[in-house]
């Protein structure tokens, strides 16, 4: 007689899943092993965490987004710190959802992702690595059913330039014409009132675009068409994993394989389908490819400390090229003027090259207080210890919500009101009407005069249209620290990766110009070394790949690849399908060409630009190359009311790469609010309006900016006018001057064409 055991499988709800996952999660960040008092900490955030979650009914939520990311992160699929304020939740952490730990950052707030007024489920925003992103979107159709998962549609609208190209089609208007009016087209951000009306304001402002509109009347229908949809796109992030197939909730379209939903990402929040936002950014799969050259898990990545000092000194020396974020112009510029000494400061970077903080001010004072050339301004005690970490600035929506909570006495709810004016960025009229409820909350709490309430209210409003997410901007800065650990460590292959994913020719130049810098040759494509893409070859260098020769697309590069080992010489290419006589003979002259990358152009223009110059009378000899002008400290006491401080003069020689002309009116009236006429009565001189702003490189790698003012730019508009960008050489005479970037206040400037 044989006896049969059976098991009773019970079946466990959401609820209490998620509870399991959240104790997995405590295992697996060993957090068993910290001092009592932050396990308490920890205990206590996950209890107060998990009940918002539970009682929101969020269970299947967070289940299922920690499920796909655990499986991402298990196949190796690199996945980001995190993005936005769920950052701040530990449960996220121990659900491996996110790699920031809460409890190393105080400045985190979990009620800015997630609070007792929400009703809809939270943001969680994911960057997945560009080139493996489809992964996930098979594994949860796999799962849930090819019919239960789609991507988000993304409605296109018209704006200024598509609205005159649409109208220039139909009614046959000349191309000239339509360039003639985009040319001047005013750009305005949209959080701007007048957004929509970009071509209303350019024909009313600039003469020139209103002689158009009166020679082509029609153009007047393109004003009709700015801010109406013009069609439907794929949304770059959102994947929708619904219970019951999509076709249940919208109609449904087929686009290279995907479901796309045939509504976005506002409409989507009233069917009740889950919403995931995955976005693929290249510089994930850029770690991906660097992790496998140096055999390094995502796992030891994830563990590398904020204070690792060959990552620190990534920033402080100023070697951004490569470093995610932190190489554009604005954010390279604000780390040169910050310094950063640690994460925090790093962080705060980040928010700080932000176009609010620039133009505001903030910034320079950041800077100024952090070298002692001034002291914060004082609001109160709990104002001064909210912004303690940022040299009191309020730098952090975070920040905001914090004095709203512990100075105005506002409850949850209040503050959930205040996180969507900001972060919809409502405007200062919408923070007004919370004016009353923080004077009379200070007052009762504080025993706060109002005088004081009202200046700490000021300072919260003009803070509150820029200020930036402090979840956001840790994440962020663990992002740009893993890339300044890699390329610290293991430059070779960190500029390898790099250049293997890049396909824009200015940042593949950059990449291969720093790489230089740093001791690394950069070879042409070998028959020995090359692969589909860049190589990194230990003691030898970094080695292009087919794909980099003009004309060889991905396929071809995979044919040479794949019959690499065959190739004992050039002629031997043309065993290759595809490859002829003159294709073989155009790889070969590409890779045995002198400098095939132009990495010598500029050194050899600003070379040979200079030694003519100095047989010339009429040229002035230049005195300064941008690196020693940059070096040049002028003090900025604008802000305070002063004049604008002119430093010593100076003469400079650069190439120019960027010529833009600028409003003085419509800046001011997109700052301001102000209308047209009232800032034209406060203008001294009316009638000079437009000035212009030329961004200038050398051989060293400091961008020079020649600002020519509204006084200046009717004598110097013709030479303007003639230059080519990216080929002509500029001689400028002016001051330097305080500002963004490494400005001179241009006098007199000289166009020489180098050929």
């Amino acid at each position: 007689m044989t006896t049969t055991n059976t098991r009773t499988i019970h079946k466990m709800d959401s609820n209490n899943l998620l509870f399991q996952w959240a104790r997995f999660g405590w295992k697996y960040r060993q957090l068993y092993l910290r001092p009592q008092k932050e396990q308490d900490w920890y205990a206590e955030h996950v209890k107060y965490e998990l009940k918002l979650m539970l009682d929101k009914d969020f269970a299947d939520f967070f289940l299922a987004t920690s499920d796909m990311v655990r499986w991402a992160k298990d196949q190796g699929i690199p996945v980001g710190p995190g993005r936005g304020s769920v950052a701040a939740s530990v449960v996220s952490w121990l659900l491996r959802i996110t790699e920031v730990d809460p409890g190393k950052y105080p400045g985190m707030l979990f009620e800015r992702f997630l609070d007792v007024s929400r009703t809809d489920p939270p943001d969680i925003d994911l960057d997945i690595s560009d080139d493996r992103r489809h992964e996930l979107f098979e594994y949860m159709s796999s799962k849930y059913g090819t019919d239960c998962v789609g991507t988000i549609g993304n409605f296109v609208r018209y704006r200024g330039k598509n609205s005159l190209a649409d109208i220039a089609r139909v009614y046959n208007i000349p191309i000239w014409a339509k360039e003639n009016i985009a040319n001047l087209l005013i750009e305005r951000s949209g959080g701007d009132s007048r957004f929509d009306a970009s071509l209303e304001d350019t024909a009313a402002l600039f003469p020139a675009a209103a002689a158009m509109f009166e020679q082509f009347p029609d153009f007047w229908k393109a004003c009709r068409l700015e801010g109406n949809v013009r069609g439907l796109s794929v949304h770059a992030a959102g994947m929708i994993v619904a219970n019951s197939p999509l076709t249940d909730i919208c109609s449904i379209y087929e686009r290279d394989g995907r479901k796309i939903l045939s509504i976005d990402k506002y409409d989507v929040e009233y069917c009740g389908a889950l919403k995931m936002d995955m976005l693929g950014l290249s510089t994930m799969g850029m770690i991906g490819r660097c992790l496998d050259m140096i055999d390094m898990s995502l796992e030891d990545l994830y563990a590398v400390p904020d204070n690792d000092p060959g990552s620190l000194a990534i920033f402080k020396q100023g070697d951004l090229t490569g470093i995610f974020q932190f190489e554009g112009r604005a954010t390279r510029l604000v780390n040169r003027d910050v310094s950063p000494d640690n994460f925090g400061e790093i962080t705060d970077v980040n928010a700080l090259s932000r176009p609010g903080p620039l133009f505001s001010g903030t910034t320079a004072e950041y800077c100024d207080v952090k070298f002692g050339r001034r002291k914060p301004e004082r609001y109160h005690p709990i104002v001064d210890e909210v912004t303690k970490s940022t040299r009191g600035q309020i730098v952090y929506q975070e920040q905001i919500l914090r004095i709203l909570r512990e100075v105005g006495g506002f409850d949850w709810v209040s503050i959930g009101r205040i996180r969507k004016v900001i972060t919809k960025k409502l405007g200062e009229a919408a923070f007004q009407m919370d004016f009353e409820e923080f004077r009379d909350g200070a007052a009762s709490k504080h025993g706060m005069s109002a005088e004081t309430a009202e200046r700490i209210w000021r300072r919260i409003v003009t803070s509150g249209t820029y200020t930036f997410n402090v979840s956001h901007a840790i994440s962020y800065g663990l992002l740009a620290l893993w890339t300044a650990y890699l390329k610290s460590h293991y430059p070779l292959e960190f500029y390898a990766a790099s250049l293997a994913g890049e396909s824009d020719k200015d940042q593949q130049f950059r990449l291969m110009k720093d790489a230089i810098k740093h001791g690394i040759e950069v070879h042409p494509p070998s028959l020995r070394h090359s692969r589909k893409s860049w190589s990194a070859i230990p003691d030898y260098g970094l080695v292009a790949g087919w794909t980099q020769v003009p004309g060889i697309g991905d396929k071809m590069g995979e044919r040479i690849d794949a019959d690499r080992n065959g190739l004992a010489d050039w002629p031997d290419l043309v065993l290759i399908p595809g490859i002829g006589p003159k294709k073989m003979e155009t790889i070969q002259a590409f890779a045995e060409g002198h400098d095939p990358f132009g990495l010598n152009r500029t050194a050899v223009i600003m070379r040979r630009t200079l030694e003519w110059i100095r047989t010339q009378n009429w040229v002035p000899k230049p005195t300064h190359d941008g690196a020693e002008i940059a070096s040049i400290y002028v003090k900025d006491n604008r802000q305070t009311g002063g004049k604008w401080v002119k430093g010593p003069v100076v003469i400079y020689a650069g190439i120019v790469r960027e010529r833009s002309y600028q409003d003085a009116v419509e800046n001011a009236r997109s700052r301001s609010g102000m209308e047209v006429e009232d800032i034209l009565k406060t203008m001294k001189r009316p009638d000079l309006v437009k000035y212009c702003s030329l961004r200038c490189y050398d051989k060293t790698d400091e961008e020079v900016y020649l600002r020519i003012n509204r006084y200046k730019f009717p004598q110097l508009k013709s030479a303007i006018d003639k230059i080519s960008v990216n080929h002509d050489v500029v001689v400028a005479v002016g001051h330097r001057i305080a500002g963004f970037g490494t400005p001179i206040a241009v006098d007199r400037i000289y166009v020489i064409d180098p050929d």
